[in-house]
């Protein structure tokens, strides 16, 4: 999987959102700057991603998005560690719980995480999945052992909130499923520390640096653009909230999501707490890819199903052994199936379909050769394929920013003057309408020229002072 993703963005197929955008954050903070101009926003007003300072070392030793995104796929494969100590610890055989650790590994949306490139929802998984386990095994023997796994629980989440404040969500279901069995001092404190974080960092501190243009405005309509007002618009008219449900077909959803693991899940229902807040936010927004099996967004929910089926397999077991192993091999072969059908493995259906660069694309001499006149600082406008190999510098764009917002989500008044843009790098017959009207003014009046036209794409110094 590392080789896939590494050959995609290494022939131009990887894209500014998000690759571009959480390789500048990386590299800025790397460098002690915090304005991420490919969205147009501080690094922490995107998201809380404080673990990426972890990541800041690998820049000075010349880290990029290839590094980020095997690191990924590393998670990812790590992730299957703690999903077969938990089998085991539920279970009590290996050989079953391996059967959940291969089914994590072959579930489509594990796939399809890894192509997407890195996110630290993603990155967040092997540390959450382990602070349940954790946090949900007690261990025989002392006292003390057991406040050992205590320590061991809030070692591992804090690991796992400081990559995104969406892992808080999922902290507050773990509250709320340590509680309901029996954890009356324990469950009620993951649940306030999961809470606070949220309100701290994810309601107060992102939208505050983020000012009037956070990540979430404009995907949830008419319930609002932060989590606040989407609570408060369903509770003054909950037909707003149903109705959204039916509109985004919310079963559909659910099916991408559990059918997986063969719906065992739903007979460990208390767990699915840990991702209601993530699925809700999923199914009410606007876009639809925030319910595709292709994104980030399922990440949270995919973890929770899994550690759902594990539990669920375990309460058939504890009613007849046959019955939990039999769970398991029903989880497995519902996982191969759907990654044959739904996945991006090489044994899948979809893997010829274009999620993969195959073959060689001529044009990448071309962006090669764009890249190769652009300075290491110079500020530089380019097409979102070029984007995330220009982000280790302070300034770059997606071209037509900054002459015409696009994509950018803070205020406008946030560019560069366009007369310090020195590079255009444009993929040659992307542009439309205005944009392609802008670059002929620009040309025209003699701004830019020294053009460069290589296998489809065309790179243009700025001429005038």
């Amino acid at each position: 999987m590392c080789g896939l993703i590494i050959r995609r963005h290494n022939q131009f197929d990887t894209f500014d959102f998000d690759l571009g955008i959480h390789d500048q954050s990386i590299w800025l903070l790397a460098h002690g700057k915090v304005f991420n101009t490919v969205c147009g926003l501080p690094v922490f007003g995107h998201h809380a991603m404080f673990a990426y300072y972890a990541l800041v070392p690998l820049v000075w030793l010349g880290g990029g998005p290839n590094l980020w995104d095997s690191l990924q796929v590393v998670a990812l494969a790590l992730s299957a560690v703690p999903v077969f100590l938990l089998a085991r610890n539920r279970l009590r055989h290996e050989w079953v719980a391996l059967c959940f650790a291969l089914a994590w590994l072959l579930m489509p949306t594990t796939g399809f995480l890894a192509w997407e490139t890195i996110h630290p929802e993603t990155m967040a998984l092997p540390f959450f999945i382990t602070g349940y386990y954790f946090a949900t095994t007690r261990p025989e023997g002392p006292e003390r052992q057991a406040r050992r796994h205590n320590v061991y629980t809030a070692v591992w989440l804090l690991a796992a909130l400081l990559w995104k404040e969406d892992i808080a969500l999922a902290c507050i279901g773990l509250g709320v499923v340590l509680t309901m069995r029996g954890r009356r001092r324990f469950g009620p404190a993951v649940l306030v520390v999961g809470a606070a974080y949220f309100a701290g960092i994810g309601m107060w501190l992102v939208p505050t640096l983020a000012g009037d243009f956070t990540a979430y405005t404009g995907l949830f309509g008419e319930l609002g653009d932060t989590p606040g007002e989407m609570v408060r618009a369903s509770m003054n008219d909950p037909s707003l909230l149903v109705r959204r449900l039916s509109d985004n077909r919310w079963h559909s959803y659910v099916g991408q999501v559990f059918g997986p693991l063969g719906m065992l899940s739903f007979l460990a229902p208390v767990v699915l707490v840990m991702a209601l807040p993530m699925m809700l936010i999923n199914l009410l927004t606007i876009n639809d890819f925030t319910r595709a099996m292709y994104y980030h967004y399922q990440a949270i929910p995919i973890a929770t199903a899994m550690i759902a089926a594990i539990e669920g397999a375990a309460f058939l077991g504890r009613r007849r052994l046959v019955l939990g192993r039999a769970a398991a091999g029903l989880t497995v072969a519902s996982a191969l199936l759907t990654a044959t059908m739904w996945g991006v493995l090489p044994f899948s259906t979809e893997f010829d379909a274009g999620w993969w660069s195959r073959g060689h694309d001529p044009a990448i001499a071309g962006w090669h050769a764009a890249i190769e006149r652009v300075g290491p600082s110079d500020i530089v406008a380019a097409h979102y394929k070029g984007v995330p190999h220009l982000t280790h510098r302070e300034v770059v764009y997606t071209f037509p920013n900054p002459w015409i917002r696009s994509n950018f989500l803070n205020d406008p008044a946030k560019f560069v003057s366009p007369s310090e843009v020195k590079w255009l790098v444009i993929e040659d017959g992307t542009l439309h309408g205005k944009e392609e009207t802008m670059l002929s003014d620009l040309l025209a009046r003699g701004e830019y020229g020294d053009a460069e036209s290589i296998a489809g794409v065309t790179s243009y110094r700025r001429l005038l002072p």
